[in-house]
Protein backbone atom coordinates (compact mmCIF):
# COMPACT_ATOMS: atom_id res chain seq x y z
CA UNK A 1 0.00 0.00 0.00
CA UNK A 2 1.51 3.53 -0.98
CA UNK A 3 1.38 6.10 1.30
CA UNK A 4 -0.32 9.34 0.95
CA UNK A 5 1.39 12.72 1.35
CA UNK A 6 -0.09 16.08 1.88
CA UNK A 7 0.53 18.41 -1.23
CA UNK A 8 1.33 22.21 0.64
CA UNK A 9 0.09 25.37 -0.85
CA UNK A 10 3.63 26.79 -0.95
CA UNK A 11 5.79 28.23 -3.59
CA UNK A 12 8.66 26.62 -4.20
CA UNK A 13 11.52 29.47 -4.35
CA UNK A 14 14.84 29.80 -6.46
CA UNK A 15 18.08 29.77 -4.06
CA UNK A 16 15.76 27.70 -1.23
CA UNK A 17 17.02 24.51 0.02
CA UNK A 18 14.92 21.71 1.06
CA UNK A 19 15.50 17.98 1.79
CA UNK A 20 14.37 15.24 -0.62
CA UNK A 21 14.40 11.61 1.28
CA UNK A 22 17.89 11.95 3.02
CA UNK A 23 19.17 14.18 0.48
CA UNK A 24 19.31 17.84 0.28
CA UNK A 25 18.54 20.25 -2.94
CA UNK A 26 18.99 23.83 -3.91
CA UNK A 27 16.38 25.31 -6.51
CA UNK A 28 18.64 26.78 -9.22
CA UNK A 29 16.01 27.80 -11.37
CA UNK A 30 12.46 27.25 -13.14
CA UNK A 31 12.27 25.95 -16.50
CA UNK A 32 9.28 26.60 -18.84
CA UNK A 33 9.08 24.25 -22.15
CA UNK A 34 5.82 24.13 -24.02
CA UNK A 35 4.85 20.74 -22.95
CA UNK A 36 6.12 20.54 -19.30
CA UNK A 37 7.11 22.95 -16.38
CA UNK A 38 10.22 21.82 -14.60
CA UNK A 39 12.77 22.74 -11.53
CA UNK A 40 16.54 22.97 -11.47
CA UNK A 41 18.11 21.07 -9.15
CA UNK A 42 21.05 20.98 -7.27
CA UNK A 43 21.86 17.99 -4.63
CA UNK A 44 24.00 19.93 -2.30
CA UNK A 45 26.48 16.55 -1.06
CA UNK A 46 27.95 16.22 -4.31
CA UNK A 47 26.46 18.48 -7.22
CA UNK A 48 24.36 16.17 -9.05
CA UNK A 49 21.69 18.19 -11.15
CA UNK A 50 18.63 17.54 -12.71
CA UNK A 51 15.57 18.99 -14.07
CA UNK A 52 12.77 17.94 -11.71
CA UNK A 53 9.51 17.55 -13.53
CA UNK A 54 5.91 18.29 -11.42
CA UNK A 55 7.84 19.52 -8.45
CA UNK A 56 5.76 20.24 -5.25
CA UNK A 57 5.87 20.28 -1.91
CA UNK A 58 4.96 18.33 0.22
CA UNK A 59 4.37 17.08 4.18
CA UNK A 60 5.66 13.68 4.33
CA UNK A 61 6.48 11.83 7.60
CA UNK A 62 9.45 13.01 7.75
CA UNK A 63 8.81 16.10 7.28
CA UNK A 64 8.41 18.82 4.55
CA UNK A 65 10.01 17.29 1.73
CA UNK A 66 10.56 18.69 -2.19
CA UNK A 67 9.06 15.33 -4.14
CA UNK A 68 8.39 15.44 -8.05
CA UNK A 69 7.13 13.13 -10.56
CA UNK A 70 10.25 12.32 -12.45
CA UNK A 71 13.81 13.95 -13.62
CA UNK A 72 15.42 14.58 -17.06
CA UNK A 73 19.36 15.92 -17.78
CA UNK A 74 20.55 14.67 -14.92
CA UNK A 75 24.48 15.31 -14.50
CA UNK A 76 27.24 15.74 -12.39
CA UNK A 77 28.95 19.34 -12.19
CA UNK A 78 31.79 20.65 -11.32
CA UNK A 79 31.44 21.88 -6.91
CA UNK A 80 31.50 25.27 -6.18
CA UNK A 81 34.50 25.87 -3.39
CA UNK A 82 32.96 26.70 -0.10
CA UNK A 83 34.49 29.44 1.53
CA UNK A 84 36.64 30.89 -0.78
Amino acid sequence: MSKKYQLLNQPILAGEIYKNGVSLYRVESFNDDCLHTSVHLRRIKDGWELDAVGAALYLTDRGIELLWDYSKNGRFTPMESEGA
